[in-house]
This record gives C-alpha cells, structure tokens and sequence, in this order.
C-alpha cells in the first residue's frame, strides 16, 4: 500500500468531452448521459428501457453518475457511493439476435464484466487486481469495484441486460462507513495517489466492449481459462452459504462451462448434500484466511 491520500475532496469534475475524445469502442458510450447525482444508475437504465416502445434505449448507452444516493449492489445490498472522485456507472447491452441460442453465454454476463474490470484497472495502475467469484473485484482481498447485473425485456419483446458498475477510485477511505473500512479500499489508497478517472473509464468501455461482442460471437469456452487466471477464489478455502441448503466449507477448485463455482466439499451442515464436489450458481462466499 502507498503513502496516505488526503481526506479532502480534491478530485476534479468528471471530464465528460474528454471522455467522450478518448472513447476506442463501438458503441459503449454512445450515447452517454450524465449527471452529478442520482439514486441509481442502475434504475436509471431499466427506466430508459421501459420508457419507449417505438426507441428504446440504444445497445451500449452508458449512464454515469458522479453519486448514486440509493447505489444497488448484488443480493440486495446498497453499494456506498459517495460523491469524490469514484465511478458508478450502467451499461445498457442488447445483444444481437445471433447471440440468442448460443450457450451458455447469459451467465457469463457478469464474470466476464469482472473480468474487463481487472483486467483494466490492472493495466491502469499496476495493482495487483484479481477477481472474487462471480464479480467482485479486490486488492489484498479487499474490496475496490462490483458488478450488479440485471436483465429485463422492453416494451416491443427485446431481451436487455443493464451491468452496473461501482468502482472505488480516488474517495478517501475515511468517508466509508465504519463497517466497510476494514473490507473495502481504493486505488488511491493502495497506491498513494489519485487516478485519471477518464483514463479508466475509456478502457473499461473498451475492454467490456471486446469481452462482449467475442462473448456473443463466440461463446465462452476460450475466455474459461482467461476469468480462472485472474480470480482469486479459485484454490482457495471458501465458506458458501447457500440459500436453501445452509454453510458449506471446501476447496474452490475450478470454473464450470456455465461460469459457476465448482466446490470439493470438506464440510457441510446439510445431509442432502453431496460430500464430494458441488456445483455453486448463487451464493455468498467467503475466502477462509489460512
């Protein structure tokens, strides 16, 4: 971790000409629409969808707060999103009708948008990020970003997946709840200093555009290898608590061809569980230290 950041909000207004100058992709971020402030990215996005059924929202409209007062994160939670220097931001994806029958591509969704995330805030600022399975992102098994992705179907029948986004770049960790200081970091406190939000945001647009579009040309099976590498919960002692079923502890082993997380099984307190290797889809997972 590098030196201290300032407790000051010292990150400049986000730099909308710029971002949009620096934009490689196709259509993610075209259009774009911002504000300074708004309950959620997220819902704004699902709005935009229901809102027409002669326009839709276009494939790849990005909508991008500077705060969110009512953040959404995945079972249900709020994701903290405080006005200095972070990134919230939502991602309107329609896939092309070729996408519709391949497999298993839906469920990929949200791996692979995690995967785009390291990737870039890696190359960004040569923090070693890894992937916490399905989609959060960590430094030192802290947290730094999630990812919430919703699917929804617009007036004239189209299949839509809005991928919400919450990165911690630059906030002062002392504007965090005190229950998230010991979890939680960001790019400026692993490194010492602030970061070009811009710079980060029009690679991530990029880098999801290219992991997308190859997603629904191609389906999964070549970026299999590629989340593996880059998740960190894969070898490690997990604890998984199950809806229906209860805790379970083992050794996460591997990735399955639909994107879950296949579990050798060492403990359990459910005797209709197998004692051998479980397939996990939804659940709440904890890395066991040791």
């Amino acid at each position: 971790m590098g030196g201290p950041v300032s407790d000051s909000p010292i990150s400049p207004p986000f730099d909308i000409d710029r971002l949009q100058a620096s934009l490689r992709t196709h259509a993610f971020g075209r259009p774009l629409r911002y504000s300074a402030s708004t309950a959620s990215t997220n819902a704004d996005a699902l709005a935009s969808l229901q809102q027409s059924a002669t326009q839709p929202a276009p494939h790849g409209m990005v909508i991008l707060a500077d705060c969110q007062t009512a953040g959404r994160g995945r079972r249900g939670r709020t994701w903290h999103s405080p006005p200095q220097g972070n990134l919230y931001l939502s991602v309107v994806v329609v896939p092309r009708p070729v996408a519709t029958g391949t497999t298993p591509w839906l469920t990929w969704i949200p791996l692979l948008s995690a995967l785009a995330g390291a990737d870039c805030l890696s190359q960004q600022t040569g923090l070693p990020v890894s992937v916490k399975w399905p989609n959060d992102l960590l430094i030192h098994d802290k947290k730094v970003g999630g990812i919430l992705c919703e699917q929804t179907t617009t007036p004239d029948r189209t299949m839509a997946i809005i991928i919400g986004i919450g990165l911690n770049i630059n906030a002062p960790l002392s504007t965090f709840p005190e229950d998230l200081q010991q979890g939680a970091t960001t790019l400026a406190a692993e490194a010492g200093h602030e970061f070009d939000r811009v710079a980060i945001l029009a690679d991530l647009l990029f880098r999801l555009e290219q992991r997308l579009d190859r997603l629904f040309l191609e389906g999964p099976a070549g970026m299999i290898d590629e989340f593996t590498q880059r998740c960190s919960t894969v070898g490690q002692t997990v604890r998984v608590t199950l809806e229906e079923k209860g805790m379970v502890q083992g050794i996460a082993e591997s990735i399955g061809p639909d994107g879950c997380l296949r579990l050798r099984v060492t403990s359990n307190e459910s005797p209709s569980l197998p004692s051998t290797l479980l397939e996990v889809r939804s659940a709440e997972v904890v890395h066991l230290r040791g």
